[in-house]
């Protein structure tokens, strides 16, 4: 029974961040009456011409095959390619000021070697545009590009964010100037936003922990103290890898993460034999994951003006979705709790599921 369950895991489970569609990142750096953006995406996306407002996986897409094909070019071939098509690049952004759209001039694009053709890579577009008299102006994005993450900086040292905004596909942006400021309502809202997509729906690993611990006993009293040490836990590390007090790479820290559902999910089927009490498991692997949250940060960008409030509005948002996870969960299984067959039929077949989906992640995150 347990290795048919395996194999239709293996079919059934998609690799975690495996052709996965991140959202772009725009940089943006205003010095008098030039501007000057890093435009950081998944070229083989827009040449391949997959829908990312649609997609957030390439296999997905009925463009796949051609995205597979580009995604085997070499490093070079894809930076010519850009270079050949950069008016399909270019065309995807529109920068208004004083409802007058500014021309773009592209000058150079870099694409980052990533030898696990499985995974996606990055390439950055160094575009810049003037400014008449340091006027304001919106940014717009052609709906295909999907998701963006607009951040603004100080100089180009980078160190100092003055602005940042998570655009929906096609979203207009603020108004934008030398001196843009987020507000701390905005901000809050966008971290917020942030922290509950990073679980739900994207999340996937860290949705399959919260349902590991969730099948331990659906009691009040365990389950709060179990969230709650999870809860303390990634928030330290979240908190210390963000301030750059801590650092320790992904291809450690994810293989760790695949391990600890696996984990949490084998102790619901042997729970009456634990050596180490669970709680201790709980806070140990929580302590993995909020590097885990640590890694999106880094991608997308502390506000460093409001740098507390940005951490604690996505923190919020990761507990948001953790809390909804559970009461949907509980809602489901509450009456079934109560049978006879419950652990024989639901409790243990389940937590057997989960572990062989952690172990298959692990396996593939350490090997593949």
């Amino acid at each position: 029974m347990i290795k048919y369950l395996f194999f239709l895991i293996l079919l059934l489970s998609p690799p975690l961040h495996t052709h996965e569609i991140k959202p772009a990142i725009v940089d943006i750096t205003i010095i008098e009456e030039n501007a000057s953006i890093e435009f950081k995406l998944n070229a083989e996306t827009v040449l391949s011409e997959i829908d990312a407002s649609i997609y957030i996986d390439t296999n997905n897409s009925p463009q796949s095959q051609k995205y597979d094909e580009l995604r085997a070019f070499s490093v070079q071939e894809i930076e010519n390619l850009v270079l050949k098509n950069k008016s399909k690049f270019i065309n995807k952004i529109q920068i208004i000021s004083e409802s007058e759209l500014i021309p773009l001039l592209l000058n150079k694009v870099e694409t980052f070697d990533e030898t696990n053709e499985e995974m996606p890579r990055d390439t950055v577009l160094y575009l810049n545009f003037d400014l008449k008299d340091s006027s304001s102006f919106t940014v717009q994005f052609d709906k295909k590009i999907g998701p963006v993450v607009i951040r603004q900086f100080e100089d180009l040292s980078k160190e100092s964010v003055l602005f940042t905004s998570y655009l929906q596909p096609a979203e207009k942006s603020p108004l934008l100037s030398q001196q843009s400021q987020s507000s701390v309502g905005k901000t809050i809202i966008e971290y917020l936003i942030l922290g509950i997509e990073h679980i739900v729906p994207k999340g996937l690993d860290h949705i399959l922990f919260i349902i590991g611990i969730f099948f331990y006993a659906i009691k009040f009293k365990p389950l709060l103290l179990q969230v709650t040490m999870f809860t303390l836990a990634h928030s330290i590390t979240l908190i210390l890898a963000s301030f750059n007090l801590i650092f320790i790479p992904a291809v450690i820290v994810e293989p760790l993460i695949a391990l600890s559902i696996s984990y949490v999910a084998i102790e619901n089927i042997f729970q009456r034999r634990l050596i180490v009490p669970r709680y201790v498991i709980i806070f140990i692997f929580g302590l993995i994951h909020g590097l885990g949250f640590a890694f999106v940060l880094g991608d997308i960008g502390l506000n460093t003006s409001q740098l507390v409030i940005s951490l604690i509005s996505f923190n919020l948002g990761v507990e948001v979705a953790q809390i909804a996870i559970i009461i949907l969960a509980s809602i489901i299984f509450i009456l079934p709790s109560r049978q006879s067959w419950y652990r024989a039929f639901l409790q243990i077949p389940i937590s057997v599921m989960i572990s062989l989906i952690g172990l298959y992640w692990f396996i593939e995150r350490v090997f593949f």
